[in-house]
């Protein structure tokens, strides 16, 4: 069964849309499982990424237009054997305007995205979807349709307030208005690290480890690393062991990923004291297994 998976935050500028990307492609080349990315950020970073990273010159239709034609299947561009793509842009940012001009009701606006998307996500095992830093109509429209959201958490104070708003307050509001027709669940929350030895970021990770329940903290935390900074300015490389660790990374991310979703269908929930056991990388070194999966080879 397909699973529809946002990254969210209330923050701009955490590296949210590099993760996404990184998830997608590390999904659908290490683990061959076939992927839909959709680029929904007010920036449309996401779609400059994969525009760098697969030669990808054209895009059909951007996801604005998809929305206002009714069809997303024009603006699917396929990439590699797995991994298929919408792209963003910035037109999107008007898009709560022209539903409320062009959509009668708040029920109708806010469903407007699921219906369509359903439409073409069983050819899929993933989507991944890239999503605005707000918690307007159009992140509404993504949140009612998706399985699981990741909140991707700078290791900041105000970025911490954001998660707790966007958990507590934001989806608890969508429960209350909508919970007989939603069943998100937040998979995690997956903190960004700019400094690891800045005292303050490392109470804010006690902070949040402790609000949120550790159970409920990614077991990785995804570091200030140049690399992933260069994907977004050259796009993902697979080329040497420097970028074998960032796909190591997010091969464990994915791998817990999985494990939190099998806990919820099974369980409901998180179990009390879970924590994730690293397979490809522990303290930014590649494991036996890590080397013998993760051989720089490019990304053809």
């Amino acid at each position: 069964m397909t699973k529809v998976i946002a990254l969210s935050n209330q923050k701009g500028g955490v590296g949210k849309s590099t993760n996404n990307v990184m998830f997608a492609i590390t999904v659908a080349k290490l683990f061959n499982k076939k992927v839909l990315h959709i680029d929904m950020d007010l920036q449309a970073n996401s779609t400059f990424m994969l525009s760098l990273t697969f030669d990808q010159t054209t895009w059909p239709a951007s996801i604005t237009k998809c929305l206002d034609d009714k069809d997303l299947e024009e603006g699917i561009v396929h990439l590699t054997d797995n991994l298929d793509a919408i792209a963003g842009d910035k037109d999107f940012r008007n898009w709560g305007t022209w539903l409320a001009d062009n959509v009668k009701g708040t029920h109708n606006r806010t469903f407007y995205f699921k219906p369509l998307l359903d439409k073409i996500k069983d050819r899929y095992d993933y989507v991944f979807i890239d999503t605005p830093p707000a918690t307007d109509i159009k992140v509404d429209n993504i949140m009612v349709a998706t399985d699981y959201v990741v909140v991707v958490q700078e290791t900041k104070r105000f970025a911490f307030e954001g998660s707790k708003d966007l958990t507590s307050s934001y989806l608890q509001t969508l429960y209350n208005d909508f919970n007989d027709e939603i069943n998100i669940q937040v998979a995690g929350i997956l903190l960004v690290l700019l400094d690891k030895n800045h005292s303050v970021e490392q109470r804010i990770v006690k902070k949040t480890t402790e609000y949120f329940g550790k159970e409920n903290i990614f077991g990785q935390i995804i570091k200030n690393h140049l690399r992933l900074e260069n994907y977004g300015e050259y796009g993902v490389q697979f080329n040497d062991w420097h970028d074998s660790r960032m796909l190591a990374l997010f091969s464990d991310l994915f791998q817990e990923l999985e494990e939190r979703i099998e806990q919820f269908e099974k369980y409901g929930d998180i179990k009390p004291g879970y924590q994730y056991e690293p397979k490809y990388v522990i303290n930014n070194r590649l494991t036996t297994l890590g080397k013998k999966e993760l051989k720089p080879n490019g990304l053809d």
